[in-house]
């Protein structure tokens, strides 16, 4: 941080060094155009030497100007780059995440009803996992993609609307609020419900192949014993 301020000073003082050297150039320029006006009332002939002369200087300082001006930009320019060198903005995930969080403000109604509405949306999820059919499940999961699906123009809307229930405006053009306070949590939702779903299909089949053994290896007992049987009737016979 010290060498940063080091730096910074000794660009500060180039800088005034160069527009130092700018007003002096001007300085001169705007005496050798005084007097060359009084000469010019004193003897008109030698006026229109001095005025071409004059001239001739003032050129001469423009260029010089012109020549000081480009490093005062440039110098200004490399000043501003080192300062905006030095505000990182978060690199970790954890800092962004952080920085994320701090820029919420977590205690107003919109946050809130954002946050009950997703508490809403999984406490109904597990419980149509447990008890609910295929096809209030399926449903369930379409509907929820269709918000996703929306989620752009809420976006908008949101952009367009939102000094009538925010405090600050959440809704930028990346869609980078919407997407983590709604459209992920959702999608999380749908994907653990399909997965519940594969689950009970992966049971249902290791139930049926079973069910399927069960039943082979009862037909193979019976097969076995209706031929003892047979065997001791022809005994007995």
């Amino acid at each position: 941080m010290a060498s940063f301020f080091k730096s910074l000073s000794d660009d500060m003082e180039k800088v005034a060094q160069v527009l130092e050297d700018g007003y002096q150039i001007l300085s001169g320029a705007a005496t050798q155009m005084g007097e060359a006006s009084s000469n010019i009332h004193a003897d008109s002939a030698e006026a229109d030497f001095d005025s071409d002369e004059m001239l001739h200087d003032e050129n001469i300082n423009l260029e010089d100007f012109e020549e000081y001006g480009s490093p005062l930009m440039g110098m200004a320019d490399s000043v501003m780059s080192d300062i905006m060198s030095y505000q990182v903005g978060p690199q970790t995930p954890m800092e962004q995440i952080q920085a994320f969080k701090a820029a919420i403000t977590w205690n107003e109604p919109f946050i809130q009803c954002l946050l009950a509405f997703q508490a809403v949306v999984i406490i109904a999820a597990i419980v149509l996992t447990k008890k609910g059919g295929i096809y209030t499940r399926m449903g369930f999961m379409i509907i929820l993609a269709i918000i996703v699906r929306l989620a752009e123009r809420l976006n908008s809307i949101g952009n367009s609307r939102w000094k009538e229930f925010a405090t600050q405006n959440y809704f930028d053009r990346g869609g980078i609020f919407i997407g983590i306070m709604l459209c992920a949590p959702l999608l999380c939702v749908c994907f653990g419900m399909l997965f519940a779903m594969f689950r009970e299909a992966n049971n249902l089949l290791v139930d049926v192949k079973a069910m399927k053994i069960k039943a082979q290896q009862e037909r193979e007992q019976k097969k076995k014993s209706k031929e003892e049987e047979k065997k001791q009737r022809k005994k007995k016979d």
